[in-house]
């Protein structure tokens, strides 16, 4: 009998063995499952006991983050020093819940400690997602803003719509005027805005970037690429930082 067969028939006994005992104990008797096991089924439980606690007590190893070889900036809006060292790219989704507790979690940190000092540029690069009425709408804008104030009004859409989220996104029925509402408040010139946004000028662009996240294996938002390597989820500052460090010191 090999040891994975003694093992299988081992757990069979020791089950049949114990409701036994139960039923036995029961009826007001009491017996010793354990002799009428035999001494290589004991032998072979004992050892698949033994492995199973040791597995137990193995710690969890994480799970390595992807290399990506390729430059995935694309045509994204930049955040920072053209000449960082170290690049995040960002795939998210103005609508995504997600995304936006990044933008007040892990964000302000990363930006505060790195973009700020000159060591990391942010790339953002739309990836809306389907189940989000409102995602597609509100990346065209923020690419419409970006067509006449460069990055600068990129990020400043980019933050409103993270910020007011909740407010923004209520009712997508009406969406679009709530776009244009706020590039009129940021003082952006509403004819052309309106035209860019009704167009969807930028949809191709939107597509592209879609397309080179796929590429990567990248299926949801947020999604990061840090110094080459894929994060996925609204991750902790912390799980950045071991990751902006490391690239920093290649």
């Amino acid at each position: 009998m090999d040891l994975d067969k003694n093992k299988s028939l081992a757990i069979s006994i020791l089950v049949a063995a114990v409701l036994l005992s139960g039923s036995m104990i029961f009826l007001g008797f009491k017996i010793d499952a354990g002799k009428y096991i035999k001494a290589d089924v004991k032998e072979a439980l004992s050892e698949y006991i033994t492995e199973q606690q040791a597995k137990a007590q193995q710690p969890q190893q994480p799970e390595q983050p992807k290399i990506v070889e390729k430059d995935m900036s694309g045509n994204g809006a930049v955040e920072g020093s053209k000449n960082a060292k170290v690049t995040i790219v960002e795939f998210s989704d103005f609508q995504c819940p997600y995304c936006s507790k990044f933008f007040t979690g892990a964000y302000p940190e990363i930006k505060k400690n790195y973009i700020d000092t000159g060591k990391v540029k942010l790339v953002f690069r739309n990836f809306p997602l389907d189940f989000h009425p409102g995602a597609m709408p509100a990346a065209l804008a923020a690419l419409c803003a970006k067509e006449q104030g460069g990055d600068t009004a990129f990020f400043k859409m980019h933050d409103k719509l993270f910020a007011d989220q909740a407010t923004v996104f209520a009712d997508t029925s009406v969406i679009d005027a709530t776009l244009k509402k706020m590039a009129a408040n940021m003082g952006l010139n509403t004819a052309k805005f309106n035209t860019c946004l009704d167009s969807k000028k930028y949809q191709k662009d939107v597509e592209a970037d879609l397309a080179d996240a796929s590429s990567v294996g990248i299926s949801g938002t947020p999604s990061f690429i840090v110094g080459g390597r894929i994060i996925s989820g609204a991750q902790p500052y912390a799980s950045f930082k071991v990751l902006i460090d490391q690239a920093l010191a290649k």
